[in-house]
């Protein structure tokens, strides 16, 4: 199964969120854009981990002290994937408290020997990927808003596909203090 731990949305700033994704969906010509449900900002990457692994990382994650923090995202973003291709997402801006969060899950997991990437902690709320900008418009035309989110907990979400469709599955929660 492929795991990732998360920080998800309460549904009024998914809701925002979402209404975001869908302006950048009204001047691309393609993309693969994410569903509703599916929003989240990851926290750490993991890939594909088996059910022991899996139990051993809520345990050592249930070891989080952190607190309850508030952060925000506010621009829409790009990390260019091909000569035209982009992957399309709202920036959140460096905190403290987020790169703890981070540095905390990354230092757990290694301790039980799960395999990460090295990769440069850039958090972002993805909205799409592959996407392709309709001639003529622009990301920079469309407005956002300052908007603070709340971390409460951490969740390990499974990837799957149904069907056609790329669903997340929440395995486990963790609350924050």
């Amino acid at each position: 199964m492929r795991i990732f731990i998360a920080l998800r949305f309460e549904e009024v700033a998914n809701d925002i969120i979402y209404n975001t994704l869908k302006k950048v969906k009204t001047i691309s010509e393609t993309g693969n854009f994410s569903s509703k449900k599916n929003l989240h900002l990851t926290v750490l990457y993991i890939g594909e981990t088996s059910k022991e692994t899996l139990e051993a990382m809520k345990s050592k994650l249930m070891e989080i002290t952190l607190k309850r923090f508030d952060y925000t995202a506010n621009r829409i973003r790009t990390f260019k994937k091909s000569s035209s291709r982009l992957v399309v997402y709202l920036e959140v801006d460096k905190i403290e408290s987020l790169e703890n969060l981070y540095l905390n899950v990354h230092h757990k997991l290694k301790e039980i020997g799960v395999s990460i990437s090295s990769e440069k902690y850039t958090p972002h709320i993805t909205l799409g990927r592959q996407v392709l900008i309709k001639t003529g418009e622009s990301l920079q035309n469309i407005d956002t808003v300052n908007l603070l989110l709340k971390a409460k907990s951490i969740s390990i979400m499974e990837s799957t596909r149904e069907g056609d469709l790329l669903v997340y599955k929440e395995r486990f929660n963790i609350p924050l203090k």
